[in-house]
């Protein structure tokens, strides 16, 4: 690997590791806290927790700046294994950032809502439209996973593990959320299924980023001594 190729992994490693953090922040816990099983105790939640719902969004626009970062550094890590694979797989993940950007302004959209209380069916139906829009994207995300999959396999510095983890996770992505676009299955069949595949589909972009940073961080550490 070239010194460009390690800086671009390394800040590839980091990117994906803070937006692991934030989107446990924002949605793991966030959207978890304040969505309730009706929409007058969504706005409830809303009302008394204002500045967690702001921070929420904060963490969002965080996602999307290392969403980008990542498609770029990932593009000049993996390009000498495969130009035209690599940037597919890059141009796939903007135009899904872009379809997040659009999903994470409905929830912008919620804020002039905030203050009454007769709008509680429009903030439900706001968050519905985030997870739509964002499921729509996450479709064209598996697509990029199984991208990263293949250069990952055909790379001879990558460990092949992590290439099968991403090919695996990519398409539990393009499974998952085609089902759920075109209602192919019943919510609770499609939530079972995520249930089971929701560990290989976090693990793979982590286990990814770890190995970046340290393939990064140990090369430093080699040209400094």
């Amino acid at each position: 690997m070239s010194k460009k190729e390690k800086s671009a992994g390394l800040i590839s490693g980091i990117s994906l590791i803070v937006m692991a953090i934030a989107a446990g922040f924002s949605y793991g816990f966030v959207q978890n806290e304040l969505l309730g099983k009706s929409a007058e105790i969504t706005w409830q939640n809303l009302a008394v927790n204002k500045y967690l719902f702001l921070a929420g969004i904060t963490g969002w626009i965080v996602i999307i700046i290392t969403d980008l970062i990542a498609a770029g550094g990932l593009y000049i890590f993996f390009k000498n294994r495969s130009a035209r694979i690599s940037l597919i797989a890059a141009i796939i993940r903007i135009l899904y950032t872009l379809i997040l950007c659009a999903a994470v302004y409905q929830l912008i959209g919620i804020i002039p809502f905030l203050q009454e209380v007769k709008t509680s069916f429009e903030i439900k139906s706001q968050f519905a439209s985030f997870e739509k829009i964002w499921s729509a994207g996450l479709i064209l995300f598996g697509f990029h996973l199984l991208g990263l999959g293949y250069l990952s396999v055909k790379s001879q510095f990558v460990p092949g593990f992590l290439g099968y983890l991403l090919y695996i996770a990519g398409a539990s992505y393009i499974l998952i959320h085609t089902a759920k676009q075109f209602a192919l299955f019943s919510q609770n069949v499609i939530a079972s299924v995520e249930t089971v595949l929701a560990f290989p589909m976090a693990l793979s972009e982590i286990l990814l980023a770890l190995w970046l940073i340290y393939s990064g961080l140990k090369s430093s550490e080699k040209r400094n001594n």
